[in-house]
């Protein structure tokens, strides 16, 4: 199996679940026993996912620290601690707000390493889907 199809599967199936979280409502279906409420479990999954983001950045900065234009091991561990303690100490609103502007900045960060050719074309633009998708899906489910 190739990269592309590799990183391009992984970013669909990942995102999945913030779809599910969004159009499972409209059938009905407000809870998954015995996960509990959709909108607390795509809440968790939200900050698992800009976890995991972030640590993308952190890889990538340990692979080509001397091509980037910035610290991404400071930058997305900022975005990584605002969304944690968003999670924490804050509403479910306010946790899936700043989880929404997290993945943005995310995508940002991205589209500069693509600008400096650290990122692919490719790889941007299976980001740039996979991040709509999950934005659009968190707006859904945080104006329910």
């Amino acid at each position: 199996m190739n990269d592309r199809i590799l990183y391009s599967s992984l970013a669909y199936a990942g995102v999945s679940p913030f779809v599910a979280c969004a159009l499972l409502p409209l059938a009905g279906i407000v809870a998954i026993p015995p996960f509990g409420p959709l909108d607390q479990l795509v809440n968790s999954y939200g900050l698992a996912i800009v976890c995991f983001l972030s640590g993308i950045h952190w890889a990538n900065y340990l692979a080509n620290k001397d091509e980037l234009p910035f610290n991404l091991m400071i930058s997305s561990n900022a975005i990584f601690l605002l969304a944690w303690f968003g999670f924490v100490v804050g509403e479910l609103s306010t946790s899936l707000a700043i989880q929404i502007a997290s993945l943005a900045v995310l995508l940002f960060i991205d589209w500069r390493l693509k600008s400096d050719a650290v990122l692919t074309a490719h790889y941007f633009r299976v980001r740039v889907t996979a991040t709509s998708l999950a934005i659009a899906s968190l707006i859904v489910v945080l104006l329910s």
